[in-house]
């Protein structure tokens, strides 16, 4: 072999080592939430146009591919969430980075809709994985409640942050490639950050359990099932969540075609819009996470929860009864500020009654909730919106979101 003439140190060739003064828990934390969100919001932004564009896709349809990705989030959330409280949360967080990007990947080649069906399948799968397990990592790792509320806010606004910045990578790609290749690319992105977490992600506050695995599985989720039935506070979080997500779930899959309803202008690109909806929603997000933060993070979760879910219901019924094409874009971009900013509120409640030992499960649960509100309105508001239009599907979603308000206000 030849040699060296300037030796490099021996602690530069073992990258854990060399990354390890930046693997701070609560820095890889937002660091994770950046790439993921940054990254499937670039694909997203290409993916929807190309599947309003390009392939032509029904109301119908765009909904059971949302009916698809969270039906898979269903049945996988509580076992992934359990096998994360089992095995290892680190393990878990990797593994869904790792599976989720060449399923990316292949949103963007296939061309039949079942093939891309399948693909949403996939994807909510690996998404279960991290989902739930990221905080538990968080709160065993740093060991503080108060601290971990904190950086719950804080990486709110850093994924808000990240989607803006998903947008320019997204528009670079598709001037620079194609779409298909955008979206490939975006995959790949996610991936490589999985190999990363995999050199500099510690794991010291986790304990894996002796008992017989399927013995502790199935304790594990009969534990989470049970505290989430006689908890109050998460019996209601969970039935809040359902019926925000059965409301604001139309608005997923129809937000493009509902601005194309109103009429957007023929000489924008459908890339460039969603692109600039996404900008705007990022930047309305960020001003409003921080106006909560630094006005109400004293105030009781519950409530901030349930005004946050009741401005989101409003902005849905404006989009639902605007005729003025950028009306509906506010309404959208008031909407999608108001869900993301209301989302570590979901999880700080459900972290402040979990216990240690079920902790991922019990953020599964919660994700599980959701996923089925997204379900019930990919079912219904879906089949609706393509019998009735889309505005009184949206309408109904926004009667549905204020009903999970009044709810969550009772927590």
């Amino acid at each position: 072999m030849p040699r060296n003439h300037f030796p490099i140190p021996n602690h530069l060739l073992k990258p854990s080592r060399f990354l390890n003064h930046r693997a701070d828990p609560a820095w890889l934390f937002l660091a994770t939430a950046a790439v993921l969100a940054a990254g499937t919001n670039a694909q997203w932004i290409v993916f929807m146009p190309r599947l309003v564009d390009d392939l032509q896709l029904e109301p119908y349809q765009l909904a059971l591919l949302g009916v698809a990705l969270e039906l898979s989030g269903l049945l996988g959330e509580i076992p992934t969430g359990a096998l994360a409280d089992l095995v290892s949360r680190r393990l878990a967080i990797i593994c869904s980075f790792v599976v989720m990007g060449p399923i990316m990947a292949l949103a963007g080649v296939f061309e039949g809709f079942w093939l891309i069906a399948l693909t949403q399948v996939g994807w909510g799968l690996a998404w279960t994985l991290h989902s739930g397990a990221d905080v538990a990592w968080l709160t065993d790792e740093l060991r503080d409640p108060d601290r971990v509320d904190r950086l719950l806010i804080t990486r709110a606004k850093v994924q808000l942050a990240a989607n803006a910045v998903g947008v320019p990578i997204a528009l670079v790609l598709v001037a620079a490639t194609t779409r298909t290749t955008a979206i490939v690319l975006a995959g790949g992105l996610i991936s490589v950050w999985g190999l990363v977490l995999a050199m500099t992600m510690p794991e010291t506050g986790f304990k894996r359990t002796t008992s017989a695995a399927a013995a502790e599985f199935k304790r594990i989720v009969v534990l989470g099932t049970k505290l989430t039935a006689r908890t109050r506070p998460l019996r209601l979080l969970a039935i809040s969540s359902l019926f925000f997500a059965l409301g604001s779930g139309v608005v997923d899959h129809l937000d493009l075609a509902r601005l194309v309803e109103a009429g957007i202008p023929s000489t924008f690109d459908e890339v460039f819009l969603y692109g600039l909806l996404a900008l705007a929603q990022a930047a309305v997000g960020i001003v409003l996470v921080r106006l909560v933060e630094r006005r109400f993070i004293e105030a009781p979760a519950a409530l901030v929860l349930s005004l946050l879910m009741l401005g989101a219901g409003a902005a849905i019924a404006v989009v639902a009864g605007a005729s003025v094409v950028w009306v509906v874009f506010v309404g959208l971009v008031s909407q999608e500020a108001l869900r993301m900013t209301a989302e570590p509120f979901i999880t700080m409640i459900t972290n402040a009654h979990s216990e240690s030992a079920v902790r991922a499960t019990m953020l599964s649960f919660m994700s599980q909730a959701y996923a089925i509100g997204e379900i019930l309105s990919g079912i219904s508001l879906g089949v609706l919106a393509s019998v009735a239009g889309i505005g009184p599907a949206f309408a109904v979603g926004a009667a549905i979101v204020a009903l999970g308000s009044v709810i969550s206000s009772r927590i």
